[in-house]
């Protein structure tokens, strides 16, 4: 064929979101001419006519052929290939091609991470990857991140492979997230590490430079807006309570009338809604990617910024990250990452943590509806103050005039490394990877006192409400300030051989790591400021509000702590189809004695995989992958703190007179135990690898065992008092189990232009104590914690309310609190004819983490538009109304909460709780008796009268996109535009719904800063 008679062909070959793919291969089929796309993604062809076919192909994508059919310009979309068996996974110290992983491993990408709002990672991994749980107890900015359970544990977090928080990262530098889910993939990582989930950023690719930019704006409130009693909802309801309680109404129907007119210093002011608003959340990020055969970069600048719903309330953040990769000679090549982040909190002295005292949350529940928001006293406004059985609550006070709690921090992370591939034998290569982490942190604290109006009770012939001048803190002012850091130095040296004879690949790993950590911090707080504009410690007067001498607090503590470890792994892959990995991690701790060794411990694992459709006599063509793998493995975990294995010694200062001159002293504090060890858990997993119909389905499904032996517990009860005290606090006696199942199911197909896809994963783990040494041999088996639920809570069994004083004398009762029809009624376990704490309470309600977990993702995209929702449930969880209080301090204190109680601490009630109490009238209610003052606290119990099923279904996100057509954006210079409007706990489901309760509140809710729902809108771009 003449070169003349030849016709050109060009075009541009890009994916599903418009980004061109480098390096696609263009042929014409059936003969060896082609070419290949360059770093615009584009191509040009001599074909031998216009009537040819052409086939597109690409790694990672499905292979295509177009006939030309006259024409000389074809730009193609290439579909992404479902089938993923080339799909390289991020595991321990390196990385494996999917289909040859043995061990249980579940990924998600990048682009399924920006599928989600901007939010912790945390939220999103929670959600999206198999065999993982989670726990959202708040919505405070800076403070919503989720805690995650993998199979039932803790993980350990490993970015781009130092151990390192993961939360903070943006979103949009993260390539991708591994999670190690069991001990043949994770038990490499040695201390702590039950489970990993490890993050790898983003590094650039042989391409042409590309800018990018994505930008989002949104707003946030309470996923679940609580309803509590007005002003004239309140007088009713308290006043049915004092009638039923023997007393006289306060309340009168004048008092009403002013509540609603505004007068005479009454109101109707709904103190909830005041304080919880509408909050903002906006996020900016630009990146830069591209490089050459020699040198690739990435860098990355974001910001992220959240105005609470609750003002005063805010998170800043700024990241900043770049890596860069380089070939320095044919056989030595360098990694270089540095990533910094800015964080900044700021709060008011008062805090939204549920456990603290009168944080705002618990106050704007506890503040009396039936005043105004304001009282005007010597032409001055103050904000009104209402009684409590306690201190006096005023919310928007607390928010803006009772000082500030901020925090400015500093994280500063580099990674470096060099790979030498050793010319003279094929495969061996050496690594050297050096990490150098540093945290800064610094705190100040000013509380203020504030003036605010308070408000004396009314009783029946009050006319006005009386105020007085109230002054919080005593009029005490104090300035805290502190500051902390921190390094961590982590280095690997390893050398590694992977090479393949015929058939046979063998990939082997000897690794060594070290880990060295320090920390000091320091504080101070001062009494007394002239000026509060000058909150500045040298500026402090050492003076109460009394006038009293006060002088400054100081503390300071420094601390180091360090692990070694060691490290080899041996994968053996025979045709793809028959598959091995041993491992072995051998780590040293300085937490543990060196005597009788226990400072050391082995961490073996192996694991199998068979691959039955490359087999000959299997003979089914659907069946694109079927793989079955197993594993056992150890993983260890210390949880002890330091140098319990040391006879420690205490100091207490001015504890006695020597020579006139107060002097501390130094004691004996701790007795040593030199047998304390590491608590090890045996893991077995067995799973299978599906796909079929050329990935229209993928299914992985693993079951699991884990015992857990060794655990820490208290045995102070084990020993005689004649030993005065003088024996080990601890020892590792504790067992326990952890059972399951996890899955995923995908389907990807294209109808036309419509490209859709289905994700279902699920995760089952059940967790039990084996053995708990502090249980007692003399208590019941229902108030042992061996058997039960790791979890579990505990609480009397409810049997109703009791409708009748017959009915009370017929049954047993806690003796010493009286009780009265409409209260609760418990059963006598025991048969002993009282109901007693020791003897007929036990473990009765369930984990706040859920048994079952599963997320439902669907997506689609179709000429420009593009979609995604995912629907999130939990099963098989608790939620407590009554508080069972595990706070420092107070453990195992059980009480009314705003949810059990009526009036509870002297506050505002809920609606739902008020409509549904029990009267003489109203005897097949809910909740207990409507009263103000209950003759006894039997109704405060922990029972299952109070526990509520925490099953949920949430709309967890979504997202909806489109972008603009090529035609639009390529003369622009733009190579992808697209807007999207997104949101996240759009809509939720649950028992608690008709309460207006969020499934996932903490244990004890006298007041929380609740889950927020958000809606954003945000565009992307791509020059």
């Amino acid at each position: 064929m003449s070169m003349h008679a030849q016709v050109s062909v060009t075009g541009v070959v890009t994916d599903s979101q418009n980004d061109p793919l480098i390096g696609a291969s263009v042929a014409v089929k059936g003969t060896t001419n082609g070419a290949i796309t360059d770093l615009n993604g584009q191509y040009q062809l001599k074909v031998p006519n216009a009537n040819v076919t052409l086939v597109f192909t690409f790694v990672g994508f499905d292979k295509q052929e177009i006939a030309l059919k006259g024409r000389t310009k074809l730009n193609v979309v290439l579909k992404e290939n479902a089938l993923s068996l080339d799909e390289v996974v991020v595991v321990g110290y390196g990385t494996q091609k999917r289909v040859s992983v043995t061990g249980s491993v579940s990924t998600m990408s990048d682009k399924e991470m920006l599928k989600a709002p901007t939010m912790g990672i945390t939220n999103v991994v929670g959600t999206r990857v198999a065999g993982v749980t989670m726990l959202q107890t708040s919505g405070q900015p800076g403070s919503d991140a989720a805690s995650l359970l993998v199979r039932g544990q803790s993980a350990t977090y490993i970015v781009d492979g130092v151990q390192r928080s993961f939360n903070e990262i943006d979103p949009n530098e993260i390539e991708s997230v591994s999670v190690l889910k069991d001990a043949t993939s994770a038990a490499v990582y040695g201390l702590d590490a039950s489970a990993v989930v490890i993050v790898t950023t983003k590094k650039g690719k042989v391409e042409k430079p590309r800018i990018s930019y994505t930008g989002s704006y949104g707003i946030s409130q309470n996923a679940k807006q609580i309803k509590w009693l007005d002003g004239p909802g309140y007088a009713y309801w308290y006043n049915n309570a004092r009638v039923l309680d023997g007393d006289q109404p306060v309340f009168t129907t004048d008092h009403v009338q002013k509540m609603i007119n505004g007068e005479d210093g009454w109101g109707n002011t709904n103190w909830y809604k005041k304080v919880f608003g509408v909050g903002t959340n906006m996020h900016h990020n630009v990146s830069a990617t591209g490089g050459t055969e020699k040198v690739r970069f990435f860098t990355s600048v974001g910001t992220f910024t959240q105005d609470g719903n609750v003002d005063n309330f805010n998170y800043d953040r700024f990241n900043l990250r770049s890596n860069i990769d380089a070939k320095i000679t044919d056989n030595l090549s360098m990694e270089l990452g540095i990533s910094g982040r800015i964080e900044k909190r700021e709060n008011p002295r008062y805090s939204a943590n549920p456990d603290d005292w009168h944080n705002i949350p618990q106050q704007a529940v506890r503040a009396l509806p039936y005043v105004p928001e304001k009282i005007t006293y010597q032409g001055k406004e103050y904000y009104t103050a209402t009684p409590t059985d306690s201190s006096p609550v005023s919310p928007l006070a607390a928010i803006n005039e009772s000082g500030y709690n901020n925090y400015n921090n500093t994280f500063i992370q580099s990674n470096f490394s060099l790979k030498y591939d050793a010319p003279w034998l094929k495969g061996l290569s050496f690594k050297f990877m050096g990490a150098y982490d540093m945290s800064f942190q610094f705190g100040k604290s000013l509380a203020t006192p504030f003036k605010t109006m308070l408000m004396s009770k009314p009783n029946s012939s009050t006319q006005a409400l009386s105020y007085s001048m109230f002054t919080d803190n005593s009029g005490n002012i104090s300035l805290t300030e502190s500051a902390a850091r921190s390094t961590n130095v982590v280095t690997q040296s390893s050398i590694n051989f992977n090479r393949a004879f015929g058939k046979h690949k063998v990939n082997a790993i000897g690794l060594v790591e070290t880990r060295n950590g320090f920390s000091n911090s320091l504080g101070a707080t001062g009494y007394g400021l002239d000026f509060i504009a000058l909150d500045e410690l040298s500026k402090i007067t050492n003076k109460t509000g009394a006038g009293q001498d006060k002088y400054p607090v100081l503390s300071g503590y420094s601390g180091n702590k360090r692990v070694l470890g060691f490290v080899g792994r041996v994968n053996y892959d025979y045709d793809e189809k028959y598959l091995a990995e041993v491992s072995i991690r051998r780590d040293g701790s300085y937490l543990f004695s060196g005597m009788d060794g226990a400072r050391w411990t082995n961490l073996p694992a192996v694991s199998l995989g068979w691959r039955l459709n490359k087999e000959d006599w299997f003979n089914t063509d659907w069946v694109d992958n079927l793989k079955i793998r197993g594993g056992v493995g150890k993983t260890a975990t210390s949880a002890v703190s330091d140098f319990m294995f040391l006879d420690l010694m205490g100091v207490s200062t001015n504890q006695v007179i020597l020579g006139g001159a107060s002097q501390s002293i130094i004691y004996a504090s701790t007795l040593g135990n030199i047998n304390l060890h590491w608590a090890e858990c045996l893991t077995y997993n067995l799973g299978v690898d599906f796909t079929a119909w050329k990935g229209l389905l993928g299914v992985e499904f693993d079951v699991f065992y884990k015992y857990e032996y060794d655990l820490l517990s208290a045995i102070s009860g084990k020993y005689p008092p004649s030993m005065g005290g003088y024996y080990f606090n601890v020892a590792n006696i504790n067992k326990r189990d952890y059972r399951g199942f996890d899955f995923t199911i995908t389907h990807n197909n294209r109808i036309g232009d419509f490209n859709y896809g289905v994700k279902w994963i699920g995760t089952l783990a059940k967790r039990k104590w084996l053995y708990v040494g502090s249980d007692s041999e003399n208590t019941p088996d229902y108030m042992k914690l061996t058997g039960k639920e790791v979890g579990a809570q505990l609480g009397f069994i409810s049997e109703g309310l009791f409708q009748s004083q017959e009915e009370i004398d017929n049954h047993a009762t806690i003796p010493g609190s009286n009780v009265l029809p409409g209260y609760i009624k418990y059963k006598d376990r025991n048969g002993d004819g009282k109901i007693t704490y020791a003897q007929d309470m036990g473990y009765v309600g369930k984990s706040a983490y859920p048994k079952f977990q599963s997320s439902l993702d669907l997506s689609g995209s179709w000429k420009g538009f593009d979609f995604d929702i995912l629907l999130q449930s939990g099963l098989g969880r608790t939620v407590a109304l009554t508080g069972v209080y595990s706070a420092t301090g107070s453990q195992g204190i059980m009480d009314n909460t705003a949810f059990t109680k009526l009036f509870y601490h002297g506050g505002n009630s809920p609606v739902f709780l008020a409509e549904n109490s029990w009267t003489p009238d109203h005897t097949n209610a809910e909740f207990p008796r409507l009263s103000l003052v209950p003759v006894s606290s039997n109704n405060a119990y922990s029972s299952t009268f109070w526990y509520r099923s925490g099953d949920y279904l949430r709309l967890k996100t979504f997202q909806l996109g489109y972008s603009l057509p090529q035609s639009i954006v390529k003369p622009c210079g733009v190579n992808n535009f697209r807007i999207y409007v997104e949101g996240s706990n759009v809509l939720t489901f649950s028992e608690l719904t008709k309460y207006n309760i969020d499934p996932e509140q903490p244990g004890v809710n006298n007041g929380y800063y609740p889950q927020q729902r958000t809606f954003s809108v945000g565009v992307s771009l791509t020059l």
